[in-house]
């Protein structure tokens, strides 16, 4: 009997946040994408201070977010295959959005340009990659994941 055959079910708690979290982590792959491919709709939709200080950002702040976005999306997948890297694509991706977050709020002056609506918007990112490692940290101890 193979490893997937013994399985117990999927619980519903574990398809409830692997899709929410894959939706999310969807949503910030698409919206790094257009981004860093100029997409104009994506540039129109922003002031023109938000946009000057998002075209003059190092590179690796780019490449930080895409990095922290697509680890997210990695660890959903991997959650909802029950696979246990999920945990570790968590963490990668948590260490990613602090890098980014370091320098929109340390390195630069991103918090004058983005707003407390911003400066929450980014606390409420890092929380939400906190609840998935958190979840997958107890998924893998029970078994849900491997």
């Amino acid at each position: 009997m193979t490893d997937i055959a013994r399985r117990a079910p999927t619980p519903w708690h574990l398809w409830l946040v692997g899709v929410l979290s894959l939706l999310w982590n969807a949503t910030g792959v698409w919206q790094w994408y257009q981004q860093v491919t100029g997409a104009p709709a994506y540039w129109d939709a922003m002031t023109a201070a938000e946009a000057a200080y998002l075209r003059a950002a190092p590179v690796w702040t780019d490449v930080a977010f895409g990095a922290a976005v697509w680890c997210g999306l990695l660890g959903a997948l991997l959650l909802l295959f029950r696979r246990r890297l999920a945990f570790n694509a968590f963490i990668a991706g948590l260490i990613a959005m602090l890098a980014d977050s370091v320098y929109v709020h340390f390195l630069s002056n991103g918090r004058e340009v983005i707003g407390t609506a911003g400066v929450g918007f980014g606390l409420v990112v890092i929380l939400i990659f906190v609840g998935q490692i958190a979840y997958s940290r107890w998924a893998r101890g029970r078994a849900i994941i491997r």
